[in-house]
């Protein structure tokens, strides 16, 4: 059976992604099937394989060095791109001891998973805490992840919830004002400085809480008390240009340097401020940046426009961060047991090509 890709069928009226099918990603994949798939992720940004029940951890990491575009050194997978550890935990998941570049994610007891013992898995933020966001960009400075993968292994079927919303970042520039567009152009995000494999001291790490996002994930309103409890309202943390120090900076839309594609490329929820693509001055402080950033991606987010991915047994998605923006649903709104496996390595350390 030929490889093949059609719309996916609850969103092919709004976004370019799609289904591929006729190919079994535990068999060995040909130079030939490779380049196909790379050229579908490029052209669609997501695709989505049906039943896929036989994959191994190992494939699903073969599957993520396919295409070339992960660091081949890279050698600590904390969160999934390199920030170092001492042992194989992840917020609210976990790595696997012998495949680390696989997290564990969930909400169930693991007596003996993969090497993973006796360890209890906690869904953490979402779509109110959290929200819309791009793998990396607010706790990187290079390297950021190209591609991310998620698969649901056969028998762990969620009663119900656990959604991943996506949406096209190439969309949203083609959907958002034209004048919001040309400004972001000129605007690089200031994220909030964090730990990561460049600079992994915990001092760094800024006790703000989770971001509160409203407006369909667009919105920081503030940061959550709770972050398994959004009634719990906001925490007393004012955010300030000091918190932005030593942050990533990233530009806010991204032109792909394969496809030529513009893209918004943005995680609200952790940026500070905006500055000025060439002074480097602040642009646009605290509050314009979130009333620009909720304006920017807003069109492309409502429950009618976003591809909302209901979760089956054997499904793998695979993504271009540099394409495609995603979220996870309110861990709230899980029932039953939940059980998937994430994989997003990170690229060679240079400047990102990101100039537009």
């Amino acid at each position: 059976m030929a490889l093949t890709f059609k719309p996916i069928a609850s969103c092919r009226d709004s976004q370019p992604f799609a289904e591929c099918c006729g190919i079994d990603l535990s068999t060995e994949l040909s130079s030939e099937d490779i380049n196909t798939l790379k050229v579908g992720l490029l052209k669609h940004g997501l695709l989505l394989f049906r039943e896929q029940s036989a994959l191994t951890p190992k494939q699903e990491v073969a599957f993520n060095e396919a295409f070339g575009w992960h660091d081949p050194h890279q050698n600590e997978f904390l969160f999934g791109f390199g920030a170092p550890s001492t042992e194989h935990r992840v917020s609210g998941g976990a790595q696997m001891p012998a495949f680390p570049q696989v997290s564990v994610l969930g909400n169930v007891m693991l007596e003996d998973y993969y090497g993973l013992q006796n360890l209890q898995l906690s869904p953490v933020l979402g779509f109110t805490f959290s929200a819309w966001h791009a793998d990396g960009l607010h706790d990187m400075h290079a390297g950021m992840p190209e591609l991310t993968t998620m698969y649901n292994p056969v028998g762990w079927q969620t009663d119900s919830g656990g959604e991943t919303y996506f949406t096209s970042g190439v969309m949203a520039m083609e959907r958002m004002d034209p004048d919001i567009a040309d400004e972001l152009r000129c605007c690089v995000a200031a994220y909030m400085r964090s730990p990561n494999d460049e600079f992994p001291d915990e001092s760094r790490r800024i006790d703000s809480g989770p971001s509160y996002m409203v407006d369909d994930g667009t919105r920081r309103i503030g940061f959550g008390l709770n972050p398994q409890d959004a009634s719990a309202g906001l925490r007393e943390f004012q955010l300030t240009h000091e918190h932005a120090v030593g942050g990533g900076q990233h530009r806010c839309v991204r032109r792909h340097p394969v496809t030529g594609q513009e893209s918004l490329y943005v995680t609200p929820g952790k940026v500070v401020y905006l500055l000025d693509a060439k002074s480097g001055d602040i642009r646009h402080d605290i509050e314009q940046t979130v009333d620009i950033l909720s304006q920017a991606l807003l069109p492309s987010v409502t429950s009618d426009v976003r591809y909302e991915h209901q979760w089956r047994e054997g499904d793998f998605v695979a993504w271009l961060n540099t394409l495609v923006l995603h979220s996870a649903s309110d861990p709230a709104g899980i029932g039953g047991k939940r059980l998937m496996h994430r994989v997003r390595l990170s690229t060679p350390k240079r400047a990102p090509a990101s100039s537009v």
